[in-house]
């Protein structure tokens, strides 16, 4: 990689470098991105922005963790804030931060999650976060899949945002956004009715279905999910003095693992189907009397998902009774599809940017899921406009693996891909009603 500090006069590379890597050491998983919040938090407030945190940003969360792991993930924490911590150490993560302008003009929004993944960080001498000294600290939590890219691009658009407020028109609203990982955070926010005057949404992913160098605008093809965790309830027994007498939820789980994996057939669309964890037992030679799986489904749209969890449903309670055990199915993240061109919209933010010289792609497939879809629906219900980017890098490994990392300018294309689009939208006139606006 270049020398960052010499490749950008005005130092936008360096500060969206030295942000990024911030980041990449203290990962926190969803719902857990409690020092991922304040550092988030104190920078816009440091800016200038009303900034809107803990519960009033929430609805329904999804897949909660366990109270001893958030627990555990505060006592090692030594967090201090001029502001309170209270609701976002109970998992209320994320934060939103709104700049009115007071001049006429659209109201805009962007999103960027922020959330990491249950990974161990490689060790590896050649990894470029070991080698710059910019790697996990934290235990099974690594920023796997370029958020920590993400929550630096948002920083430094929203201080630009800042700067340039009085050049500028209209209201500006930063959604970054815990829990994106398991598809679990989207829905929580767009429940507390943020989006419903927003004109124009942004939003984007470094890396996935974009090559390098290549801008996608205007993604499309985002899959419908479910995440599910299902319990089976036996009973234990000598495996080898009364066999006969319990009830085995490992083999139920098993079987039902199986059979699941024969479900998605459907000649309407695409569909997936992936047994991610399956736990069960507690010693060999006890009858396993407890068994825990975690699946996803996924679909090319919301009808081809729900069938295929209703098919879930039918195989999951055949297993429990094949085996006489007891079942129990949790939904813990799910997301929408969506498969949306407005190709007048993209066109005319992809031109722009290509007069700026970048290699654009307008409506590629994202061919995975991703819960920004929400928002995006969201948006558009209340007559406003989306466009997904994709920002293509060189990647050391694929997204969520041990050695992932990307190379640190496409941040800084990211970056000058909002701003170019945020000029653009306020120049734009797409016909719709400004007299919407109004305080959040």
């Amino acid at each position: 990689m270049e020398n960052i500090n010499s490749i950008y006069s005005d130092n936008t590379m360096k500060k969206l470098a030295d942000l990024r890597r911030e980041f990449h050491r203290c990962p926190e998983t969803g719902w857990l991105e409690f020092e991922t919040t304040v550092k988030i938090i104190s920078y816009l407030k440091s800016f200038g922005y009303e900034v809107i945190y803990g519960k009033k940003i929430h609805s329904e969360r999804m897949g909660l963790p366990d109270e001893s792991t958030m627990r555990e993930h505060r006592e090692q924490l030594k967090l201090e804030a001029d502001f309170d911590l209270s609701e976002i150490l109970e998992g209320y993560t994320g934060a939103v931060a709104i700049l009115d302008t007071r001049r006429d003009g659209p109201t805009i929004a962007m999103r960027f999650d922020i959330d990491g993944n249950e990974i161990d960080e490689a060790k590896a001498e050649n990894h470029l976060p070991n080698k710059e000294n910019f790697a996990s600290l934290n235990k099974n939590m690594m920023h796997a899949c370029g958020h920590d890219g993400h929550i630096a691009i948002g920083i430094s658009v929203a201080r630009k945002i800042a700067e340039r407020k009085e050049q500028l028109r209209g209201r500006f609203i930063f959604i970054f956004q815990p829990a994106e990982e398991g598809v679990k955070g989207a829905k929580s926010i767009v429940g507390t009715g943020i989006l419903k005057e927003v004109d124009y949404f942004l939003s984007g992913h470094i890396g996935f279905g974009a090559e390098e160098g290549e801008i996608v605008c205007g993604a499309v093809g985002f899959l419908a999910t479910s995440k599910l965790d299902i319990y089976f309830d036996g009973k234990p027994a000598h495996a080898g003095a009364s066999p006969e007498s319990g009830r085995n939820a490992l083999l139920a789980a098993a079987s039902c693992a199986l059979n699941l994996h024969t479900l998605p057939q459907f000649g309407g669309g695409m569909s997936r189907l992936n047994v991610g964890v399956l736990k069960a037992g507690d010693a060999r030679n006890i009858v396993p009397h407890k068994a825990e799986m975690q699946i996803e489904t996924r679909g090319e749209n919301e009808e081809i998902n729900a069938l295929l969890l209703t098919r879930v449903q039918d195989v999951v309670e055949g297993s429990a009774k094949s085996f006489g055990v007891k079942y129990k199915i949790v939904p813990v993240g799910d997301a929408p599809s969506y498969d949306k061109l407005d190709r007048d919209f993209v066109e005319r933010l992809a031109k722009n940017l290509k007069i700026e010289g970048y290699k654009v792609t307008i409506g590629k497939a994202f061919g995975a899921s991703e819960d920004v879809t929400y928002l995006m629906n969201e948006v558009e219900k209340n007559g406003g406009k989306s466009v997904y980017f994709m920002f293509g890098a060189k990647l050391a490994a694929p997204h969520h693996h041990n050695r992932f990392d990307f190379d640190e300018n496409v941040l800084k294309a990211a970056y000058d891909v909002y701003m170019q689009s945020i000029d653009a939208l306020i120049k734009f006139s797409f016909s719709i009603d400004m007299n919407r606006h109004k305080t959040l």
